[in-house]
C-alpha cells in the first residue's frame, strides 16, 4: 500500500516549556506532592520530576512516564502535552531539519574525508554545501 504525503504536511512541534508547567498546574491542582510521583516511579531521587515540570531544564518525561502520569491524573496525554500552534513553529517534512551543534572542525573532516554519496546526502538532508 503506498501512502501519499502532502507536501503541506507539517510536523508538530511540543512546546517543552508549556508542557512543563502543564504537568506542574496538573500535580499542585491536584494536591499531590513530588515525593509521590517519585515514589511511583520507583525513583530514588526526585530531581527528575523537578526537571520535568521545570520550563527552563526543557526536559520532558519518556512517552512510557508520560502515559503513567496521564492515568495517574485521570486525563489523556493530548492534555499533557502542549503543542506549538505557530505557523512557523512546525517542520515541513520537505525542508531539512536546522544545523544545531555541528562544530566547523566537523563540518571540514566531513568535506575533506567523506565520499561524494555522502557528501551528496547530506547536502540534501541538512542543506550543507561542501
Amino acid at each position: 500500500m503506498q501512502y501519499k504525503i502532502s507536501p503541506s504536511f507539517s510536523i508538530p512541534i511540543i512546546d517543552v516549556e508549556a508542557t512543563s508547567q502543564k504537568l506542574r498546574r496538573l500535580r499542585e491542582d491536584r494536591g499531590i506532592k513530588v515525593r509521590v510521583i517519585q515514589k511511583m516511579f520507583g525513583m530514588e531521587y526526585p530531581q527528575a520530576i523537578y526537571s520535568w515540570e521545570n520550563p527552563d531544564d526543557k526536559t520532558l518525561p519518556r512517552i512510557d512516564n508520560l502515559v503513567a502520569l496521564a492515568k495517574f491524573y485521570g486525563v489523556s496525554i493530548d492534555e499533557i502535552i502542549v503543542i506549538k500552534t505557530e505557523a512557523t513553529d512546525s517542520l515541513s517534512l520537505c525542508e531539512p531539519d536546522q544545523q544545531y551543534g555541528i562544530a566547523q572542525e566537523t563540518l571540514e573532516f566531513i568535506e575533506h574525508n567523506a565520499s561524494p554519496t555522502t557528501k551528496a546526502a547530506l547536502e540534501r538532508y541538512y542543506g550543507f554545501s561542501f
